[in-house]
């Protein structure tokens, strides 16, 4: 502005040099735009505060930037190259291209091949002989191809302008690009005393810059690797049945459907992680109201009330685990298996309706009920606990809940007796169950056998004297299955024993699996029936926010009930989505390779994975669970996103940058969790 006021009002043309920091009157306003200059667009593209140009940076008004020029470029470029050299955060990069004068380059070419031939011959190490005899057969081959293949030398210049508020903060992302470059065989530097040519290349063609005293040339490349160093690969998503979650970081929309598979989203198990304050609860609950407004199902876990004001405004239902809203009882079977998903199949690949496999939905949950009671006294363990689950079967048949020798090979073969599904009184109790063990005569039992039974009287005595409100009783919590909204309060059981804890959480686990089950088989009957389209199939998504409470090396079988449920689930198009401030929370470092291996399925099985802002220390942790499907640049750029920001891999290397934009409806609705 102030070069383009000074040229308007020059001493040549007797006027006087105005002030340009002072307001313009009419008459010099009359005159610029008599010679054509627009003032409203210099005044919207001029530098705000002004600009000064020191040795190393350009200083704003508001901040600083520095210029880092690439002056050597690797050999074996990989497709899309240039976008590493010009998609970086907190940049704005420009690339200089002009055609080579086709004569010139030759004869550069022709001197090079003569010193390389001759260092090829005289060099005195043979490592630096061999050096120069292979770059003499690659300059060779550019040369055939300028002079037979009709490949074209282009001249190239990439500057990346590197802003920050501060220099330190300039200087740190600078280093960090040019230290990335170089592992990419790219060097890059900043050119001292050339900080304002360096600016104003950004607005001046590369024929003018040549003409410039001083100027660097650019470097010499073939226009093929040019062409498929395209960087303004731009970023979008349109799932169909989608909803606008926000933008790309290139500006384009972002409109993500969590449950659309395709050939690279072969699963749709969601991952969340992020700090503190990140947006993490935010995006998980834009998540749930998207999917809602779908009419798909959602059941999960919170803790600390986030969900509340969501429960409320969308009628949920809010289950409390200590009984005090009533309880579900420990002894009732629920469905969660069905048979072997090949049988489920038309021959047109088509599902069937999927039928509940009966005796293992009960082998299943005998193996349930022991684990419960395990973890709520460990030392139910050993020959104990094979005697407890023999006594317990033998308790069903009693009661006749299940025929006598349902879990025997015979039995098996019976896929019309019922044992899931039924009235909530049709099942027993803990409280029955003590006075079967206390009837239960063991005739020629050693002593030790018999002091096993008793011990196992005082562990379910226990269970019903100690907490009768969880674990003794029929089922009270009924209709579930006709709620779309429920999520299980962790909070409430928070006091009460470790063991409660994880035994609440396993039970409420298999009711979201046995609702998810229920859901999917329902409407499977459906669209085999003809009263339902494929398309308008409801899916069902588990949602379990900060589940490092209960997806953590102290809770292996729960780890083992998560994947499993991951694996199995997807017939009936349910998926799971979890949430953690940090996949440390999970799978610490320093643990056995068998629990680290269970644990890191959480990680495979969610194809998934929604990386917001973390703290820089947990990189190599990451990368070691999400192995080679992310880029080191996109994991260095995890700690350095703002608040909504986020890395998503949807595997197989598809990876998007994006922003979350909540509306203003949605901040005030979801106030809580950030």
């Amino acid at each position: 502005m102030l070069d383009v006021i000074k040229t308007a009002f020059s001493p040549q043309s007797n006027q006087k040099v105005i002030d340009p920091l002072k307001q313009l009157g009419n008459r010099e306003i009359e005159i610029l735009k008599s010679k054509g200059y627009d003032l409203d667009f210099l005044k919207q593209v001029m530098p705000q505060g002004g600009l000064n140009f020191d040795e190393e940076y350009v200083t704003y008004g508001n901040g600083y930037s520095r210029c880092v020029t690439v002056y050597h470029y690797t050999k074996n470029p990989t497709l899309f190259w240039l976008a590493n050299l010009m998609n970086n955060p907190h940049t704005v990069a420009t690339l200089d291209v002009s055609t080579d004068e086709k004569q010139k380059v030759i004869d550069q070419i022709n001197r090079a091949l003569d010193e390389l031939n001759d260092r090829s011959d005289n060099e005195r190490k043979a490592t630096d002989r061999n050096k120069s005899a292979e770059e003499y057969l690659e300059l060779a081959e550019y040369a055939r191809k300028l002079t037979s293949n009709g490949e074209i030398s282009k001249q190239v210049k990439v500057r990346v302008h590197v802003y920050g508020n501060t220099i330190q903060e300039v200087d740190e992302r600078a280093q960090e690009l040019i230290e990335n470059l170089k592992g990419m065989d790219y060097r890059a530097v900043t050119y001292l005393h050339k900080t304002k040519r360096d600016w104003q290349s950004m607005f001046t063609m590369f024929d003018e810059q040549a003409e410039w005293f001083g100027n660097i040339k650019g470097q010499s490349l073939p226009s093929l690797n040019i062409g498929g160093g395209f960087p303004f690969h731009h970023q979008t998503l349109k799932d169909p049945g989608g909803t606008q979650y926000g933008e790309t970081m290139t500006g384009g929309p972002f409109v993500w459907n969590a449950t659309y598979k395709n050939s690279v989203r072969l699963s749709t198990n969601t991952l969340l992680l992020g700090m503190m304050g990140a947006g993490k609860s935010t995006v998980l609950k834009m998540i749930a109201e998207a999917h809602l407004a779908a009419g798909d199902f959602i059941w999960g876990f919170e803790k600390g009330k986030d969900f509340i004001p969501f429960l409320k405004e969308y009628n949920g239902i809010m289950v409390r685990l200590d009984g005090s809203d009533g309880m579900i009882n420990p002894l009732e079977i629920f469905a969660t298996r069905t048979y072997d998903e090949a049988s489920s199949l038309y021959d047109d690949g088509s599902v069937k309706d999927l039928k509940i496999n009966e005796a293992a939905s009960y082998q299943t949950h005998l193996d349930k009920v022991v684990y419960q009671v395990q973890l709520v006294s460990p030392q139910l363990k050993g020959t104990m606990k094979a005697e407890f689950k023999t006594y317990l079967n033998r308790f069903y048949e009693e009661y006749g809940t299940v025929p006598r020798g349902f879990t025997s090979s015979n039995a098996r073969s019976n896929t019309e007796t019922q044992v899931t599904g039924k009235d909530p009184e049709d099942y027993p109790t803990f409280k029955e169950f003590l006075d079967f063990l206390g009837q239960l005569e063991l005739p020629g039992a050693s002593q030790e056998k018999k002091n096993r039974k008793e011990e196992m009287e005082s562990i379910v005595e226990s269970l019903c004297e100690t907490y009768g409100m969880i674990f003794d009783g029929h089922s009270t919590i009924q209709h579930l299955d006709q709620q779309q909204l429920v999520f299980f309060d962790i909070d409430s059981i928070t006091g009460l024993d470790r063991g409660v804890q994880q035994c609440q959480m396993y039970m409420a686990m298999t009711l979201i699996w046995n609702q998810a089950l229920i859901q999917g088989r329902r409407q499977r009957r459906l669209i085999k029936e003809k009263q339902m389209e494929e398309q308008d199939f409801k899916r069902f998504l588990a949602m379990i926010d900060e589940c490092h409470n209960a997806i953590n090396p102290d809770f292996i079988e729960t780890v083992n009930y998560v994947t499993n449920f991951q694996r199995e689930m997807r017939k009936v198009e349910a998926m799971t989505v979890l949430a953690t401030q940090s996949p440390q929370e999970m799978v610490p470092e320093n643990m056995s390779s068998d629990n680290f291996s269970k644990l890191k399925k959480v990680f495979e099985f969610s194809s998934t994975k929604i990386f917001m802002r973390m703290d820089e220390s947990i990189l190599r942790h990451i990368e070691g669970l999400v192995g080679k499907s992310m880029t080191n640049s996109e994991l260095e750029s995890i700690p350095q996103q703002n608040q909504g920001d986020a890395v998503i891999n949807f595997g197989s290397k598809e990876t998007i940058r994006v922003h979350f934009s909540p509306n203003k409806r949605q901040l005030k609705l979801f106030d809580g969790g950030k």
